[in-house]
């Protein structure tokens, strides 16, 4: 197959949600098909971004969507029902790119990443079109409204209404669309063009090891931008981690992950708390950790940071919130937690038992194995792509 696939962020390097699982699509698509790329310009390093994704690529468009637009368009918010993000990210000469190469080339499919990117397929009607959503972003605004303040609260209610319906809006508008997990599914509606297809973990690049462990260090990985993360780190040292220091005053708690906001570095004054930034290795943390934890209090999707430390070999605390769609067993993979007591006292519990630690990353590995690797979930992408075509 020859594919169009359009991105609203550039996929390297794979360091966020979206941005991994569009390369690790992109990578694994290339093995069989020819991957046509359009995204925006890469904010930094462009040359040596654009040099890991061409291996790939048979072709990539870069279309430069200067920032300093996007609060111009935010002018138009009364005046239509799209999605804030989808306005403010979206610049109309992706689509006037998508649109050319549609008139002057043959392609088989368009595969569009994310509300953001939607409105491309308004230029072209015949293409089969998939749309991957990735997750329900009106099931994280409405999660996120409940935990705001105000008047974020109130924009992110207000923003959860408006993705809802377009979400549901897309069902009419696309021939298939993805999203990574059951509960996000379910949230949109029962459409029969919605399919459930998980991210994976590239288990060459996160080997599996029990050795050379330290001794209760915790860690929590996640772009610390991201408020789900932002937020679930405030409420593990606030509520949880302060339990765990009365009961093993020695334990340390490593929060790694980019763009920590105020209220994140300043939780670096707390004893025993380390807040790293950006790091270039996420393995360097994980193949040390004692345990991992996930102690998300809202968001929605697939966790790639569960499915990396269950690959990793860090055995895994985790909230419901955080488990999604994936196919753990409590105390057969992970252990699941949903209160401050709780989870405070199933991480003690895994910090001094080895033997349960042992079991439960031997299992999380095994499951990674079967089902959570990005060929695996390509595979299924590639499925819904057939549907299409041969219909």
């Amino acid at each position: 197959m020859r594919i169009l696939f359009v991105v609203s962020r550039f996929p390297y390097p794979p360091i966020q949600g979206d941005r991994v699982r569009g390369y690790n699509q992109i990578r694994i698509l290339s093995r069989k098909n020819r991957v046509v790329l359009v995204t925006p310009l890469p904010s930094k390093n462009f040359k040596d971004s654009l040099n890991d994704l061409r291996p790939f690529c048979e072709h990539i468009e870069v279309v430069n969507t200067p920032s300093f637009k996007r609060f111009l368009r935010m002018w138009r918010t009364p005046f239509n029902d799209l999605p804030l993000q989808t306005l403010y990210l979206f610049d109309p000469k992706v689509r006037k790119k998508v649109k050319f190469l549609l008139k002057n080339q043959s392609f088989d499919i368009i595969h569009v990443q994310l509300i953001r990117s939607a409105p491309v397929v308004e230029v072209h009607r015949d293409i089969p079109k998939v749309i991957d959503l990735i997750d329900s972003l009106s099931l994280n605004m409405s999660r996120r409204a409940q935990k705001e303040i105000w008047p974020l609260s109130w924009i992110a209610s207000f923003e959860a209404r408006r993705v809802q319906q377009y979400e549901r809006f897309l069902t009419q508008k696309y021939d298939r669309l993805i999203v990574s997990s059951q509960i996000d599914r379910e949230f949109i509606g029962d459409y029969k063009n919605l399919h459930v297809i998980p991210n994976g973990v590239d288990i060459d690049f996160y080997p599996y090891s029990e050795d050379d462990r330290e001794t209760d260090m915790i860690v929590f990985t996640g772009r610390m931008g991201y408020f789900p993360n932002a937020d679930a780190a405030v409420w593990f040292v606030n509520r949880v981690f302060p339990i765990i220091n009365n009961k093993k005053p020695n334990t340390k708690f490593f929060i790694i992950g980019a763009d920590p906001p105020r209220k994140v570095r300043e939780l670096e004054k707390q004893e025993n708390v380390f807040v790293t930034g950006y790091v270039p290795d996420l393995r360097d943390f994980l193949k040390r950790a004692t345990i991992a934890v996930a102690p998300m209090q809202s968001g929605s999707g697939m966790q790639f940071k569960v499915l990396e430390a269950m690959a990793c070999g860090a055995p895994v605390v985790a909230s419901q919130y955080a488990i999604g769609g994936i196919k753990a067993v409590e105390g057969e993979h992970l252990l699941v937690a949903n209160n401050e007591k709780e989870f405070a006292e199933k991480a003690v519990h895994l910090l001094n038992n080895a033997d349960l630690r042992r079991q439960l990353t031997r299992n999380a590995r095994n499951l990674v194995e079967k089902e959570y690797t990005w060929e695996r979930s390509v595979e299924m992408l590639e499925d819904v792509y057939r549907l299409i075509i041969s219909k």
